[in-house]
């Protein structure tokens, strides 16, 4: 009844028994609460708790978490990989649309597997905007998910006129260097020296933008900077 009164809006279903799972189902987020009165509701839902004193934490805190890492990871996704293809389209102004690939095809495939996809992958494990204690004594910092602050079309697009923005830059800069600059026997730097100096603008770019984007130090980082 709420969904069909209401289909913009989020709905959220919450039970401990077998008489809950059509209303776990039927819900866009059903959460289930594990106990004494079976396991069938837990098995049904999207999040499954021990205890009702769970669902504060798990909604205050890792469900606010949740939507600020993944809006903020499916916008950096394709941030990164239009900054990689628009300066390969840009270059193509300058071959004549020849098709030469800017990148040698080893280090192509390394951008989203090794330099990028890794350590946004534990950036979205390990970044914490703010401490749990914070966001359960703070509820209006759950603002920005019911007003979708962190995730919309507005800032999506936003995201990839920020990476053409930095695109062109990077494409201009690295062609300077590369043309401009001499190695020891008094000429330029090769097509591939060059392709490479604007691949690696490219990877330095998108990581200080995440770094950028960090809210603590959790991990190794944390451990080689205080020891």
């Amino acid at each position: 009844m709420i969904r069909e009164r209401y289909p913009t809006k989020m709905t959220l279903a919450i039970g401990d028994g077998a008489n809950d799972c059509t209303m776990i189902n039927k819900a866009h987020v059903g959460v289930g609460i594990a106990g004494r009165e079976g396991m069938q509701a837990a098995r049904a839902s999207d999040y499954a708790i021990g205890k009702f004193k769970f669902l504060k934490p798990l909604l205050f805190y890792h469900g606010r978490e949740a939507y600020r890492r993944i809006s903020y990871m499916i916008c950096y996704s394709f941030y990164k990989n239009f900054l990689y293809v628009i300066v390969q389209f840009l270059f193509g102004f300058f071959s004549v649309f020849s098709g030469i690939p800017l990148y040698e095809q080893l280090v192509y495939q390394f951008y989203n597997i090794t330099f990028t996809g890794a350590v946004l992958f534990f950036w979205g494990v390990m970044d914490l905007e703010h401490t749990k204690e914070r966001f359960l004594a703070e509820p209006e910092l759950y603002k920005p998910g019911l007003q979708g602050e962190l995730f919309s079309t507005k800032v999506f697009w936003s995201w990839n006129l920020y990476a053409m923005y930095q695109a062109v830059q990077i494409l201009f800069v690295g062609m300077y260097a590369s043309q401009e600059a001499q190695v020891a026997n008094g000429k330029t730097f090769t097509f591939w020296a060059g392709g490479h100096i604007v691949y690696f603008m490219c990877v330095v770019v998108a990581n200080l933008v995440l770094i950028r984007s960090t809210h603590n130090l959790q991990g190794y980082g944390e451990f080689w900077i205080f020891t």
